[in-house]
């Protein structure tokens, strides 16, 4: 895997950094232990789930066409509404194409020697080591 950057988890976080780390021109992969983006609002549907602060604190204000489409309906958003915008997210800057859904990674090794990372998924395949651009490995 020749890639800049692993991002584990697509959730907000996730999926911030991945539009950042394109932004910055670098090759990224996304692994996701669901089939779908939203982490936390993607897992947790029990009913009643919704945001315990207000709905804009959660919008990313990184596109003003983002904001000016995306008006959350209640104060504070539940889950289903959170789930629609994490998915608006994804479509809107593509950002399902750097993701592997469905990948659990389970540990990530650093080979000094090497200067490079193994990962290894749940379901036992492990993506080629990869380095990061600049040549540094921190373990």
């Amino acid at each position: 895997m020749d890639t800049d950057v692993i991002i584990i988890g697509a959730g907000l976080s996730g999926m911030y950094q991945l539009y950042r780390v394109r932004e910055l021109g670098l090759s990224v992969q996304v692994f996701e232990a669901g089939d779908g983006v939203g982490g936390t609002w993607y897992w947790n549907r029990y009913p009643g789930a919704q945001f315990d602060s207000e709905s804009w604190t959660y919008g990313f204000s990184f596109s003003d066409e983002l904001l000016r489409e995306w008006i959350s309906s209640e104060h504070f958003s539940p889950q289903p509404e959170t789930l629609r915008y994490c998915n608006l997210v994804a479509d809107k800057f593509d950002l399902r194409r750097d993701i592997v859904f469905n990948s659990r990674v389970v540990s990530a090794c650093c080979d000094n020697s090497a200067e490079r990372w193994e990962l290894v998924l749940e379901d036992g395949g492990r993506p080629l080591p990869f380095q990061d651009s600049t040549g540094v490995v921190a373990c």
